[in-house]
């Protein structure tokens, strides 16, 4: 009975052993996988991190092309020595009542409303 006792308990150490060895691979093999699953998450972090970076540093320079637009904009409204009447004159361009048949005439009349004779002289034989 003794000697059948010591032979079970022996074979369940054994089964034991072996269901520990199978369990310990088992752990490795998980362990092994996680750690290549880990690694390619890294990867894939750092891919995107990456991309983050581009896309921040587009998105800076496009602020700063249009922070630049706007600045070379306002200044270049607020240039004095752009003439403030410069309107009237399109106006009365844009009203005078010329004769549209003659394309000459049409040019050398708006040529003499936006600028004086003494400024630029018009020959009517130019045209």
């Amino acid at each position: 009975m003794m000697e059948q006792k010591m032979k079970e308990e022996e074979e369940r150490k054994r089964t034991k052993e072996i269901e520990e060895r199978m369990s310990l691979e088992e752990t490795k093999e998980q362990v092994m996988k996680m750690g290549e699953k880990l690694q390619g998450l890294q990867e894939e972090k750092h891919q995107l991190f990456l991309q983050l970076k581009k896309v921040l540093h587009e998105e800076e320079k496009r602020r700063r092309k249009e922070q630049s637009d706007i600045t070379t904009l306002t200044s270049a409204s607020y240039q004095p020595s752009l003439p403030m009447h410069a309107g009237q004159h399109l106006l009365s361009i844009q009203g005078s009542p010329v004769s549209h048949s003659r394309p000459g005439a049409l040019l050398g009349e708006r040529s003499k409303q936006l600028f004086p004779a003494s400024v630029i002289p018009v020959s009517k034989g130019v045209f």
